[in-house]
Order: structure tokens, then C-alpha cells, then sequence
């Protein structure tokens, strides 16, 4: 039985000026579990899905932040995806 591959990666995204580092981890090949700090230490646990031919932040009440800058975080997730 083979078993899925791992795929887990950190990606540094520059957001409002400020470097922010996000870890991804791939659950299957249309979900990744993301989590960020914001400065103050807090950290944000979100979830994006592939649907259509783009990458989804499916959870709400994040930070404005992090909704504003959910194609950077698209374009880091594709990047590295193994589709």
C-alpha cells in the first residue's frame, strides 16, 4: 500500500512591509493547513482549498491582513503544490 508523500514547506511572504513566515502543510491534493504569526506572537490557523484552477482561503474571521494578501499566499501554495 504506498502511503501519500509529506509535503510540508515555510514560505517567507512580505505582507504590509513586513516579512511574515507561513508554514504550509499539503493534506491531499486540493487542501493545505497554513498557520502565521502576526507580531504580537498570536498565531492563526487557516485552511485553503483549490477550487477551480485557483488556491481558496476557506476560513473566516482571520486578520485583514491575511484576507488582503490571499493571492501571495495562493501564488506560495501553487508553487509547491504536487499537482
Amino acid at each position: 500500500m504506498p502511503f501519500p508523500k509529506n509535503i510540508a514547506f515555510t514560505s517567507l511572504i512580505k505582507v504590509n512591509g513586513r516579512l511574515r513566515e507561513f508554514n504550509f502543510r499539503q493534506r491531499g491534493i486540493s487542501h493545505f493547513d497554513i498557520d502565521t504569526t502576526d507580531e504580537r506572537g498570536n498565531r492563526y490557523f487557516f485552511k485553503m482549498e483549490k477550487q477551480e484552477k485557483s488556491w481558496k482561503i476557506c476560513d473566516a474571521n482571520l486578520p485583514g491582513w491575511i484576507m488582503e494578501n490571499e493571492r501571495l499566499v495562493a501564488e506560495a501554495a501553487s508553487n509547491n503544490s504536487i499537482i
